[in-house]
């Protein structure tokens, strides 16, 4: 019998690529995907079996390797359903960006929150062999990057008020009921899937596709650590075995780049 894993939020940017990843790896027997969201066609263009359930009530296990479920992480008794005989669960899913957090804090708080703890106890419950959660460099609030474990956790957003909330609930979890965790603090991601994000990357390559002007405010100088998405869905795919306790990574590639020097990369590549 392959591994069976589940994600939620594979629709999303990072859990597109980490799927399509997944897909063809054949020690993996079953992907089942929990989305708000209905799966669309560019699917088909992807994977060549896969069934989709529009709603909790008609899921039915089939023989297909991946299963898209549309189903709200709020549905604490469908997480307990759909996580039994479950090898991994990779945690994807949340309301992203601290600017919906700050604008829809209650929003923010059922999906990030909430949502992430009804698969952390869902987990626990059906004794799943690795819980892992997509943190954010958030939970560190002002801290001068690159990141590092031992700085201190003081986020100043909602956002990263939840993604802390979730790593603590992580380590009791692991320490008091010997659920191993795994958290993963992404850097700046960019690659496939990401051309409905409002990240600068994403920004700056469709302006040139689409020979629009875009807008930078400052002097350019200010530098991100970025990291193409493959290289996160290798780290994800590389936590999927039997641990122990309580686990945390920074997924980034330990260099800044000033945003300055990152358009006069992207102008060269695109004339």
């Amino acid at each position: 019998m392959g591994m069976k894993i589940l994600i939620t939020g594979g629709q999303g940017f990072i859990g597109r690529n980490l799927i399509q990843m997944l897909s063809t790896h054949k020690n993996i027997s079953k992907i089942i995907v929990i989305d708000s969201k209905k799966v669309d066609d560019s699917y088909a263009e992807l994977f060549k079996s896969y069934s989709c359930h529009v709603k909790v009530s008609d899921y039915k296990k089939d023989y297909k390797k991946i299963n898209f479920i549309k189903c709200s992480t709020n549905n604490l008794n469908f997480a307990m359903k759909i996580t039994k005989n479950i090898d991994y669960v990779i945690h994807l899913a949340a309301e992203s960006g601290v600017d919906v957090s700050i604008n829809k804090p209650y929003d923010s708080f059922l999906s990030n929150i909430v949502g992430t703890y009804n698969y952390l106890e869902a987990s626990r419950v059906n004794n799943v062999k690795n819980f892992i959660f997509a943190s954010s460099g958030a939970v560190f609030g002002k801290a001068t990057p690159p990141m590092k474990h031992d700085y201190p956790k003081c986020p100043i957003s909602p956002y990263g008020s939840s993604k802390l909330s979730i790593e603590s609930y992580c380590s009791s979890y692991s320490s008091i009921f010997n659920l191993p965790t795994t958290i993963l603090r992404f850097s700046n991601a960019y690659g496939e899937f990401s051309k409905h994000k409002n990240s600068i990357i994403s920004k700056v390559i469709k302006s040139y596709l689409f020979n629009q002007r875009i807008n930078i405010f400052g002097d350019g100088n200010h530098s991100r650590d970025f990291i193409y998405v493959k290289d996160i869905c290798y780290s994800i795919i590389k936590c999927l075995r039997k641990r122990s306790g309580y686990n945390e990574y920074h997924i980034g590639t330990g260099k800044e780049i000033t945003l300055n020097k990152l358009l006069e990369i992207i102008n060269k590549e695109a004339t």
